[in-house]
């Protein structure tokens, strides 16, 4: 895994986390296994040592994740596992209790608070929810130009003509006008991720934006995302149970088992040459 964000761990404490992941059935990154292969190798984000609970139930249990730049990683795991846990505190929708949380090299988390820099770097990161959140009373242009108009101060022309372009990117221009209870599930979902492409995001953040549609549907809604990322280089993590888009178009597969990321690899490493039989087993679930 690079560290350019990071210092190397010490030998002694790096050697003994690799004898506890061992003893637990989990595959430890290395080097060569951590970039992906469609970004240049540059960290964007970094979490260290996360752990949050909820009332007496710990969800996350001191998860280090790391992606890079113009990647798409995706996140499995069952219920409960920690996924969701994650991108919400990546977002700055959750505080975790412990940890550091890092954004293109600036340190957005920490000592149990948000810093300073967390108010520079918040609009490089989007997030795409399930239940899309569009306001049903506006047309999509209105949806859209919400945001940069409020936190931006962005006119009107500007905002319009980032609407188009931010439509057009996933197929949607010609659906402007439009409200929302005109549109399909996965035009919805194409317009919530148009909303979110409206902050210029360098890292979006995706839950189970498909679970809701059709197959067909959800394929097409995922190739949206696979063509920002190759034509824009904005960097996807996302939540999925779509293992045949996780073995073709993802770059890195983190797979979370009881709050913890139990399997970090590429997607031939994880699928097809991982000895982790809760992987195996939820793999199996998911596919039958």
């Amino acid at each position: 895994m690079s560290h350019a964000l990071s210092p190397q761990l010490p030998t002694t404490t790096a050697q003994k986390d690799n004898d506890v992941s061992e003893q637990k059935g989990i595959q430890v990154a290395t080097p060569e296994h951590t970039q992906g292969t469609a970004g240049n190798g540059q960290v964007l984000v970094e979490a260290r040592g996360l752990q949050k609970s909820f009332g007496i139930r710990q969800i996350l249990k001191n998860v280090d994740f790391q992606m890079n730049k113009g990647d798409i990683t995706v996140i499995i795991g069952k219920s409960g596992s920690g996924k969701s846990t994650l991108l919400r505190a990546l977002a700055g929708l959750t505080d975790p209790d412990e940890g550091e949380i890092l954004v293109d090299g600036r340190t957005v988390f920490a000592e149990q608070k948000r810093t300073k820099e967390w108010t520079k770097v918040r609009s490089e990161v989007g997030m795409v929810f399930q239940t899309y959140t569009l306001w049903p009373h506006m047309n999509v242009l209105d949806n859209l130009v919400l945001a940069p108009r409020k936190v931006r101060g962005a006119a009107g022309s500007e905002s319009r003509d980032r609407a188009e372009a931010a439509l057009d990117e996933v197929g949607m221009k010609h659906h402007i006008l439009s409200r929302p209870t005109q549109l399909s599930g996965g035009e919805r979902q194409r317009v919530a991720i148009a909303r979110a492409l409206m902050m210029k995001p360098k890292l979006l953040l995706c839950d189970e934006i498909t679970s809701a549609l059709d197959p067909p549907v959800a394929a097409e809604v995922l190739d949206v995302l696979r063509r920002l990322k190759e034509e824009d280089g904005i960097a996807v993590a996302l939540v999925t149970h779509d293992m045949a888009f996780a073995s073709k178009a993802a770059d890195r597969v983190v797979f979370f088992h009881d709050g913890e990321i139990a399997v970090n690899a590429t997607p031939e490493a994880a699928f097809d040459d991982c000895d982790n039989q809760d992987l195996k087993k939820f793999v199996d679930a998911v596919r039958f």
